[in-house]
């Protein structure tokens, strides 16, 4: 410490001019403090030298030019780069200089771990630029010729690589993640046993370092995709990077149920059978039935739990003893979080046979504005029902509706409506199932009438069709079931049609025979003979008076009409005048 006992008078001054004034200095290191310091420690060397080169010295110390070269100022040495990580095998450059001058004999100091001491690397001496592959701590410093040292530069954390590799792991080891899942990822470093770790992760977005070499991920979604690293890190030092494992997060499991039979037998069992993606990867299952829900709007099924129907191990689940018509669900699951897939689509079993609880029964053909409909009525111990079909082919088929009584449900033939049919009730019951295919659904051709009255007197052609399908010649042709037409002609052809051709028509193809529909004619003959009624023939024709007539064509039809006389009427034509009266 310097022999005085109190700051130097001048010094003080000094200082107190440049706070008093609040002047604003930028300064370089060191900082003003520190220079009051040391220069108070050293004025014993300035005692001798004149007082007003003193002084100017010291005021040149709070100039505001910062570039001024100070007499008692010590540089800093700058290191370059500040951070870096080696890889294996590799290395890095360091440069140290100082500025103003490069008369500086640089000493280089590295530090093994945070916090320990600097050790003095001789053997890099007055070198600016070193080759390093080690990790460590590492600073520089200046010394000048005349044996003063420059302040100790920036640090430059130099990271290295260990010729070990993390190993990555993924728990559970599933091929597919779905979301809403969880997953955990460990992190092991095999010879790296006793050393305290903490963990580096990819993706990038996990930046924070973990002590602990595990991460879970619990209810998945889209930002958990991306390939998954790991390494270790202890102190200025870090393994390899492990093996990569990507991880794609998929929607949520729809598994397929399968059933067989499909239609039931005396005596057989049924099996059914849920299929997921990757079955071996630790999936458990449940099984329900599908029972009629009155909110048809909203879901037409709920579900109930089958006997032993939970977690069960195996993918198949046997039932015995079914007699009816009846519906079934699969659900999978797995994970120690009991990750739950979708339900299944309903997969049905059906029985032909009916019962006095529920049964469906199939109408005739019935023809309705030139169409063939077929109805389904639906009878039971319920007061409502409605008519299902399998498969719905986006059409309702009756089934959006509850119907009270006896339900019935009209197929129009002229769409293709071929399925599985069948009757459910609020009361949570099936009917017999029916199997329907139009296409065939009359075993035979179709006979194909204009649908509208035709006007007597014009052409009109009959045909015979197989749905949708014209037959070609060798088709029979009757009338009131009376066979008009059986040649190579394809179709029933009438030039001027007449009242007497109005009736049943039905046509014959490969000894299968159609269902009759009717023909009806609208007769145009205008009437050709009129009498006046005796009691009006000789009687004249004044205001509201009436005369009575009758007409008949030459097929017997009869009219009648009534003429009446109106006071102050004008009837005439173009080149006749207006009489009194008129018609």
């Amino acid at each position: 410490m310097a022999p005085y006992k109190m700051l130097h008078p001048l010094l003080f001054l000094s200082a107190l001019i440049a706070l008093s004034e609040q002047r604003s200095h930028t300064f370089r290191s060191p900082g003003p403090v520190e220079r009051l310091l040391r220069l108070d420690q050293r004025l014993a060397g300035f005692e001798k030298r004149a007082k007003h080169t003193t002084h100017t010295k010291l005021a040149a110390l709070f100039s505001d030019d910062a570039r001024v070269k100070y007499p008692f100022d010590t540089p800093t040495a700058t290191l370059r780069p500040t951070r870096y990580e080696i890889p294996l095998g590799g290395n890095v450059t360091l440069s140290c200089f100082v500025d103003g001058s490069d008369n500086w004999t640089i000493l280089w100091y590295r530090a093994a771990t945070y916090g320990s001491k600097d050790e003095p690397m001789t053997e890099y001496e007055g070198k600016k630029a070193i080759n390093v592959s080690q990790g460590g701590i590492y600073h520089c410093r200046g010394r000048s010729d005349s044996g003063s040292i420059t302040h100790q530069s920036n640090a430059a954390i130099i990271e290295d690589t260990l010729p070990i590799t993390a190993i990555l792991t993924l728990k559970p080891n599933w091929t597919k993640i779905y979301m809403g899942e969880t997953f955990t990822v460990r992190c092991d470093i095999q010879g790296g046993e006793g050393t305290y770790w903490s963990y580096d992760w990819r993706p990038k977005r996990f930046t924070t370092y973990y002590t602990t070499n595990e991460r879970t991920f619990y209810n998945v979604g889209w930002d958990d995709n991306g390939d998954y690293q790991c390494r270790g890190k202890t102190d200025l030092s870090f393994t390899q990077w492990s093996n990569v494992i990507p991880v794609t997060v998929s929607f949520k499991l729809h598994p397929v149920l399968t059933l067989s039979p499909s239609w039931l037998s005396p005596g057989a069992s049924v099996t059914l059978n849920c299929e997921v993606e990757y079955p071996s990867e630790g999936w458990s299952f449940s099984w329900y039935k599908a029972v009629p829900y009155y909110k048809i709007t909203e879901e037409p099924y709920t579900y109930e739990l089958l006997p032993d129907g939970s977690k069960t191990a195996q993918s198949l689940y046997i039932i015995t003893g079914q007699t009816s018509t009846a519906a079934y669900v699969c659900r999978a699951e797995r994970g120690s979080n009991y990750y739950y897939t979708y339900y299944s689509d309903p997969k049905f079993v059906w029985s032909a046979d009916a019962s006095s609880a529920a049964s469906l029964t199939v109408g005739p053909v019935v023809q309705n504005f030139g169409s063939d409909f077929v109805k389904l009525t639906c009878k039971g111990n319920s007061s409502s029902w409605r008519v299902r079909k399998f498969p719905e082919n986006g059409r309702p088929y009756c089934s959006n509706f509850w119907l009270s009584g006896e339900s019935v449900c009209t197929i129009d033939t002229t769409y293709s409506d071929d399925g599985v049919y069948w009757c459910e009730s609020m009361l949570k019951e099936f009917s017999n199932a029916v199997n329907i295919t139009l296409q065939d659904f009359y075993s035979g051709p179709l006979m194909v009438v204009p649908v509208d009255p035709v006007n007597e007197g014009t052409f009109v052609s009959l045909s015979c069709n197989l749905r949708r399908k014209k037959i070609f010649p060798n088709v029979a042709f009757y009338h009131n079931d009376k066979l008009v037409q059986n040649d190579s002609r394809e179709e029933l052809n009438f030039l001027a049609v007449s009242k007497s051709d109005e009736g049943f028509y039905k046509c014959q193809y490969s000894g299968k025979e159609s269902p009759s529909r009717y023909m009806t004619v609208k007769s145009t003959v205008p009437p050709e003979i009129f009498s006046q009624n005796e009691s009006s023939e000789n009687s004249p024709l004044h205001p509201g008076s009436a005369a009575v007539y009758e007409s008949a064509n030459k097929n017997g039809r009869h009219w009648k009409w009534k003429l009446s006389v109106k006071p102050y009427s004008c009837f005439r034509l173009w080149w006749q005048s207006c009489s009194s009266y008129t018609l």
